[in-house]
């Protein structure tokens, strides 16, 4: 009896490489959405550290010219993380879209990989019977020359 070869293998390994190549687009959209984050989180703390700054140089005295500057420069950083923030938000849609393709290639492979396994059972099962029919055939041929 010939090996077994699941009729479907060259779509198999298509939809693998589609789950593979999204997958690793996923990797990629994370790794944007964290280096977002990252981003936002190192503003908050120049934020954060300004604020303290500015109380520390306020305490002491301070002109007009260097007040405007800070208030100026705390503006322009709390922009920067809102519009960090709307990018975040965007780019969780963004995975949440691409993590829901994964799924339904995964999906794909999987039926796919289900599909082969009942062939294959299949296979093993006739392979089975085919060599029970062999020996059946065997034993009444060596009981008549016998």
């Amino acid at each position: 009896m010939k090996r077994f070869e699941f009729s479907l293998n060259k779509l198999k390994g298509y939809k693998q490489q589609v789950l593979d190549r999204e997958k690793n687009s996923l990797a990629h959209l994370r790794r944007q959405q964290q280096q977002y984050m990252d981003d936002k989180y190192a503003l908050e703390q120049k934020l954060k550290q300004s604020n303290e700054e500015y109380i520390m140089k306020s305490s002491r005295g301070m002109t007009v010219m260097q007040i405007t500057t800070f208030k100026g420069y705390h503006q322009s950083l709390s922009q920067q993380i809102k519009e960090l923030e709307r990018s975040i938000a965007a780019m969780e849609e963004k995975v949440q879209r691409q993590l829901n393709v994964v799924i339904e290639a995964t999906k794909e492979v999987s039926s796919l990989e289900k599909l082969e396994d009942k062939q294959l059972e299949e296979y093993n099962f006739m392979a089975a019977k085919a060599e029970e029919q062999f020996i059946s055939e065997y034993v009444v041929n060596s009981t008549y020359r016998a």
